[in-house]
């Protein structure tokens, strides 16, 4: 995937969450730099993923890294657009998602592996 079709759909991962917490949160005035913050965010978490694609480096040290990064960013973009809040609520929901993240990827990669088992046996087994 191009690094222009990632940061499209980590774009589109970021504004439809962010639309989903505005839709719980009834009544919320939508602002551009929120928007912008939003835009910002999913590009820099599209392009910091490509950390992932490092092969000497195992899944949970990339997470780490990854997590650190992420949250470096917010807290300068939180700083850079004067944004007022409360840093461990912020911190926690980040942690959560990638606990989440974490346990979806783990899932989906056992099914794999399982699977390649499967066919892998297939071929052995073939007369």
């Amino acid at each position: 995937m191009s690094i222009l079709q990632r940061c499209f759909k980590a774009l589109g991962i970021g504004s439809f969450v962010y639309l989903l917490i505005l839709f719980i949160n009834d009544g919320v005035v939508v602002y551009t730099s929120g928007v912008i913050y939003v835009f910002a965010i999913s590009i820099f978490i599209a392009l910091t993923s490509y950390i992932f694609n490092i092969d000497s480096l195992n899944f949970i040290t990339c997470l780490v890294i990854h997590y650190i990064l992420v949250n470096i960013f917010v807290i300068v973009a939180n700083y850079t657009m004067h944004f007022t809040g409360n840093y461990i609520h912020l911190f926690f929901s980040i942690f959560i998602i990638y606990v989440v993240s974490f346990i979806v990827t783990t899932i989906q990669t056992r099914l794999t592996v399982k699977q390649l088992n499967n066919l892998l046996d297939q071929v052995h087994h073939k007369p």
